[in-house]
């Protein structure tokens, strides 16, 4: 993957990106489920693809966009073996007047009409032409304008779910407790599902297993405690967690940083 950066000077505009531009046939998958703490834009391009946010599976068609919220677990899913041409960015939290707007985002799934979504795939054909030559005014002036064509939908509800209901209720259950949660029997008994049924649907419809994706979330969690200024410890036990060597380790392995590395970066 080759990722480009683009940062204006004098302007809170900051943004990488990944453009994928290959005709190369890609084999269906499920990616694994994975967090960021900057807020992601994904943009289809060409493929049959599927995006997952939190509790919510979202089908997509060409010039769909999936806006991921800091610390909000995603994946992209291949529904089939075909071309999966997309675009990706991120910007951080100095993109102040981007957070403000997505701040009420009422689906991450924004479908455009078609004709706002054929100029988003114009736009990213001009943009990997701007960004070849090196032009960075035109790149900033093609990422303000897809921003544009966005914003104008963020407040449209687009939900279309394609996951199995128990799975929903099981997700939206867990996203609302997962600070409370000590085991996951409390699953298998509050839904009546065996420990093997609970796993195949995390792993079939999320690439992920139950046990992971709670402890994600309470990795997710305990970092937007400590970007709060919360000690380690006191972001350790409000996120759920019950060793906090344990914690400390797992933290590490995920964000390749200590929590107080974490807390402490600028």
């Amino acid at each position: 993957m080759s990722y480009s950066t683009l940062s204006v000077k004098n302007l809170n505009f900051g943004v990488e990106y990944y453009l994928e531009e290959g005709q190369r046939i890609v084999t269906a998958r499920i990616f694994p489920p994975h967090v960021d703490d900057r807020l992601e834009f994904y943009i289809l391009i060409d493929g049959d693809a599927s995006f997952s946010v939190e509790n919510n599976v979202y089908k997509l068609t060409a010039g769909d966009v999936v806006i991921s919220k800091p610390n909000q677990i995603h994946n992209c899913i291949l529904n089939s073996n075909s071309v999966h041409k997309h675009l990706c960015f991120w910007f951080d939290s100095s993109c102040e007047f981007l957070f403000e707007k997505i701040n009420n985002l009422q689906s991450n799934l924004v479908s455009p009409p078609v004709e706002e979504k054929e100029k988003l795939l114009d736009i990213y054909k001009e943009l990997r032409i701007a960004r070849d030559c090196g032009d960075e005014l035109k790149q900033f002036t093609l990422f303000v304008a897809m921003i544009e064509i966005i914003g104008k939908y963020v407040d449209k509800i687009s939900v279309q779910q394609i996951v199995p209901d128990i799975l929903k209720n099981i997700l939206d259950d867990l996203n609302t407790s997962f600070t409370e949660i000590n085991s996951l029997s409390y699953f298998t008994e509050k839904y009546s599902v065996s420990s093997s049924t609970l796993n195949r649907l995390f792993k079939q419809h999320l690439n992920t297993s139950p046990k992971l994706y709670l402890e994600t979330k309470r990795l997710a969690y305990a970092r937007i405690l400590l970007r709060k200024g919360e000690n380690v410890m006191t972001a350790c036990m409000k996120a759920g967690f019950t060793d906090y060597s344990n914690f400390i380790r797992l933290f590490k392995k995920r964000f390749n940083v200590t929590p107080n590395q974490y807390k402490n970066k600028k």
